[in-house]
């Protein structure tokens, strides 16, 4: 009897009726990033008491071992919340092991969501060595621990080859002008991602299934728009108006148009 693989893979539906599909981080590769980050912790930590122990002599000890134990709260609870809500989800130990912190609908998270789930560690971290948050990312069906849960979060490993928004892709490829479009609307940084994933994942799918889900994307956007798809031709014509919505909106040069 053949024992199935454990499915790492988990299917998230975004308000578009997109799927997008996230290879799940497991205990592994999630401890190697703690300790990377612990590792950091510590040496910011030291460097910390080193230059508090220089103060002592000229201001006692009250002052500078009062501003050191601030400094280590920080570090302990601060340092996930600040990486995480400011990173996309990540910190220097997730970006090694390429992980990120999303949010259980596929969104980015936001720092409210960073501080729920870092402080939540407290919970985690018992009775020694992340035993509750192992036993409970063990239980449920995405990995998550307690400060996942209560935060609506799971870790993901971060695609290696994301799509890049300058490229040859745009080659010729023209922004779409005031004249096109009837209102101005400006396009989520969680659109275009999802845009994104379906540009690099086209090779992967039927085209008619493409096609479908382009469909899905532009209708939405071209409405807000006020952009008229039916003067594009072409079984092709949605995929051209959503790479052209990425050109508009989210390459470098057009993100620094004044």
């Amino acid at each position: 009897m053949t024992i199935p693989a454990i499915d790492t893979r988990t299917e998230i539906e975004t308000p578009e009726n997109v799927m997008l599909v996230f290879d799940l981080a497991g205990p592994g590769s999630r401890m190697g990033a703690y300790l990377v980050d612990l590792l950091i912790r510590l040496v910011a930590g030291w460097v910390l008491v080193f230059a508090v122990s220089l103060t002592v002599p000229l201001f006692g000890a009250g002052l500078p071992i009062g501003l050191m134990l601030i400094g280590w709260f920080l570090l302990e609870w601060g340092y996930g919340a600040l990486f995480e809500g400011l990173w996309r989800g990540r910190t220097p130990g997730k970006k090694m092991f390429h992980l990120q912190v999303v949010k259980e609908l596929g969104a980015p998270i936001n720092f409210y969501d960073a501080a729920i789930r870092n402080l939540l560690r407290a919970a985690d971290i018992l009775p020694i060595s992340y035993g509750v948050g192992l036993i409970c990312m063990t239980a449920t069906r995405r990995f998550q621990r307690i400060g996942d849960l209560v935060a609506g979060t799971v870790v993901v490993r971060a695609s290696r080859h994301r799509f890049e928004r300058d490229t040859s892709e745009f080659d010729g490829l023209d922004p779409i002008p005031p004249g096109e479009s009837a209102a101005r609307f400006h396009v989520s940084e969680r659109t275009l991602d999802v845009i994104e994933q379906l540009l690099w994942r086209r090779e992967q799918l039927p085209l008619r299934r493409v096609e479908e889900i382009a469909g899905v994307l532009a209708a939405p956007i071209a409405r807000q728009l006020g952009y008229r798809l039916e003067h594009d031709t072409g079984t092709g014509r949605n995929i051209y108006f959503l790479r052209r919505v990425l050109r508009t909106f989210g390459t470098t040069q057009e993100r620094e148009r004044p």
